[in-house]
């Protein structure tokens, strides 16, 4: 790396903490792009430099730290685990995330899952490695004949990821940020996906 790059990256770096620090105790409308510069230490015109806009900050945010939190997850787990068990792995360090820092995390879900800009959440997520992560996961447990093997995978990872939004959106109306209760929570959903919610035979034509 050259030594423009270096500097470039820790500029990236403190614009990206001091947007942490300032969305973690405000909205994403009542924290501007120069009280951040101002903590950051830069002028406003240079987080434009490296963020087209402010959502696109937003999104960069967490990006670098569900990547980081991915990689400590798959890395981490037991190849023996049941499915179930696996996915729980990899949210506890993603709910580890939103309880160290709620507020940012508030800004979150509301910028960007409620976001007007198309596939804002796939982005953040396909940036992180999330999605790839879990579709591996997914076509490893069809294999195995855990899951079912006429489904198509990207199905599967949608509907995982609305449970993992559900939880953190229920914890959040709630004020709860407990790893073990977040986890408890995403359990109990997985586990009840995962047994089917019909009566076998429920349903068929006479």
């Amino acid at each position: 790396m050259t030594v423009r790059a270096a500097q470039r990256a820790e500029t990236r770096c403190k614009i990206l903490e001091a947007a942490r620090a300032c969305f973690a105790v405000g909205s994403f409308d009542s924290v501007s792009t120069r009280e951040i510069a101002k903590k950051a230490g830069v002028a406003e015109g240079t987080i434009f430099n490296h963020f087209p806009t402010k959502e696109e900050l937003v999104i960069s945010c967490v990006g670098d730290q569900m990547a980081e939190a991915i990689e400590k997850g798959l890395y981490t787990m037991d190849p023996e685990w049941s499915f179930v068990d696996k996915m729980m792995h990899v949210a506890s360090y993603r709910f580890t995330q939103v309880g160290l820092n709620p507020g940012l995390w508030q800004v979150i879900m509301q910028q960007i899952v409620f976001s007007p800009r198309k596939g804002a959440v796939n982005a953040i997520m396909e940036s992180s490695g999330l999605i790839a992560a879990i579709q591996a996961l997914i076509e490893e447990a069809q294999l195995s004949g855990e899951l079912n093997p006429d489904l198509p995978p990207h199905l599967i990872q949608k509907t995982l990821m609305g449970l993992f939004l559900f939880t953190v959106h229920e914890h959040f109306s709630t004020q709860n940020f407990d790893c073990e209760d977040m986890c408890a929570t995403l359990r109990g959903l997985l586990e009840t996906q995962a047994k089917g919610l019909w009566v076998s035979g429920a349903g068929e034509a006479v």
